[in-house]
């Protein structure tokens, strides 16, 4: 007999999940994944996947304050 699943906690695991794709070189990803596991050290529950993607999200946010900095000097 197949055992039913709760639809409730699924609906929900799907709404927070966010999917991300990039491409990086093996340098990139490299760099990534060392500064990830001296940063796992610090937060043991964290894994490397989430504290990758919080340390891109990190430099894309500085990234697009840099861009919006610029083109606000640029129309002035």
């Amino acid at each position: 007999m197949a055992k039913q699943r709760k639809h409730g906690y699924e609906k929900k695991a799907k709404v927070n999940m966010r999917k991300t794709t990039i491409e990086l070189t093996e340098e990139q990803y490299f760099f990534l994944k060392e500064k990830a596991l001296e940063l796992q050290k610090l937060n043991q529950n964290a894994s490397v996947v989430s504290i990758i993607r919080d340390l891109i999200d990190k430099d894309l946010q500085e990234w697009e304050k840099k861009r919006k900095k610029k083109t606000a000097e640029d129309h002035a």
